[in-house]
């Protein structure tokens, strides 16, 4: 009995140490493996920004270089800042990444050291039994079985037994190997945390160099503060102005549409008159159409609103920039108080670079508006955008747009808001704030 309750050990001994030792480290693995490739992705916008913020700092010393252009330069070392404000964001982001990679890490290293220990503790009770139970109590099992088949099944675990002892030390050895490189992966992680714990601070310091030279910039415009109260007035105006012609634009694309839709209902009467020669003159009286002859029907329109409207939160940006340099609502002007009431956003972007429709739509106008520039506006059944400071158009009036399809061009050093694109989204006549509807930064 004695005998059988020994190699029912071993034989338990045997199961629980082949079974769960890789279940962790595959666990492990595709954790760490995730949050790299997270850090990846993270470290590639930030070089995105880095190129964008070297080509504001250029703009920033050309600027120096020109009294006169305070302004302009005013207007870069704001963009600069919003840049290196989403720089400073995103290094925070990726350490966060590398904290929860060091922390997943630790536990990791926690539970090998368990796993480990556990190792060596079997592998001491294997030893342990060995030498209690040697080459003559080995002997002495095989010798007082009850028959040749039992004999055989004990030798049988006797010689699984040897065996178990090679594989647990050989066990313990490729454990102890992957536990090292577990603590070198940690290592590595707090040597990365490091480096961008000082990236963040030099930018953290570079921004505060920054904002030092934008008050002194500040200070040369305080200088011109009639030009800026004109600008002030000026801005209040177009801005008024957008919103009576996008009205306007709305109103009138509206009641192009109930005439057109009841153009077709007269015709498709017309066309049930049994007289032959009064069916004639009505179908001619309504065959021609009233608006573009792409005409887009209500229950397309439909179709848009509520894209639209599902895809709250979750539209694309309209570039390939999240930037923003002058937000939605009301803005305060930082030299004297005022406050002006933005009716979209301002996005930086690369110049020219690629605008694209954040939804499915029609373009209904074009028109070019003072302090917007070229404007395409897209209607998307009770909703609108609007895309401004274009430097190059690609549609035309009637052109029916796919989410993503390219519209034109984002502004450039020329283009009267420079390298933005503006950006508004409208329901009716109410202006809707557009970072509540593009999808999260």
């Amino acid at each position: 009995m004695k005998a059988k309750s020994c190699i029912r050990i071993i034989g338990i001994l045997t199961l629980v140490l082949l079974t769960g030792a890789e279940s962790f480290a595959q666990t492990y693995q595709e954790k760490r493996e995730e949050l790299l490739k997270r850090q990846e992705n993270t470290r590639a916008e930030i070089n995105v920004l880095e190129a964008r913020i070297k080509n504001y700092q250029q703009r920033v010393s050309q600027a120096e270089e020109r009294f006169d252009k305070s302004f302009e330069q005013f207007q870069s070392l704001n963009n600069l800042i919003a840049l290196q404000d989403d720089k400073i964001q995103s290094l925070q982001q990726e350490q966060s990444q590398i904290e929860a990679e060091i922390e997943l890490t630790e536990k990791e290293i926690e539970l090998r050291e368990q796993e480990l220990e556990q190792l060596i503790d079997n592998y001491k009770q294997i030893i342990l039994y060995a030498y209690k139970n040697g080459r003559a109590g080995n002997l002495e099992l095989l010798l007082t079985s009850e028959s040749i088949n039992q004999m055989v099944v004990r030798s049988n675990y006797l010689q699984r037994f040897e065996e178990q002892k090679t594989k647990q030390a050989g066990l313990i050895r490729k454990n102890k190997k992957e536990l090292d490189q577990v603590k070198d992966d940690l290592q590595d992680s707090y040597k990365k945390n490091q480096e961008v714990i000082g990236e963040i601070r030099e930018e953290k310091e570079e921004l505060g160099d920054q904002r030092q030279q934008q008050q002194q910039t500040v200070e040369k415009i305080k200088q011109e503060r009639s030009t800026w109260l004109e600008e002030l007035r000026k801005t209040r105006q177009e801005k008024e102005n957008l919103e009576s012609t996008f009205t306007n634009l709305i109103a009138e694309e509206e009641n192009l549409r109930e005439a057109e839709n009841e153009r077709l209902r007269r015709l498709e009467e017309a066309r049930n008159i049994a007289d032959a020669a009064r069916r004639a003159d009505e179908v001619e009286k309504y065959s021609r159409p009233i608006v573009r002859e792409n005409f887009v029907s209500d229950e397309v329109l439909l179709t848009y609103e509520n894209s639209f409207a599902q895809a709250k939160g979750d539209l694309p940006w309209p570039v390939n920039s999240k930037t923003v340099a002058k937000k939605f609502g009301r803005v305060r002007n930082p030299l004297y108080g005022t406050v002006t009431e933005h009716p979209g956003i301002d996005i930086v972007a690369d110049a020219a670079s690629p605008v694209k429709s954040v939804s499915d739509g029609y373009v209904f106008r074009i028109q070019p508006l003072p302090g917007y520039g070229d404007v395409v506006f897209v209607k998307h059944g009770s909703y609108y955008t609007a895309y401004g400071n274009l430097s190059r158009i690609d549609v035309e009036v009637g052109s029916i747009l796919e989410r993503g399809q390219q519209l034109g061009l984002s502004g450039t050093s020329q283009s009267e808001l420079g390298e933005v694109i503006f950006f508004l989204v409208r329901r009716g006549n109410e202006n809707l704030n557009p970072e509540n509807w593009l999808t999260a930064k």
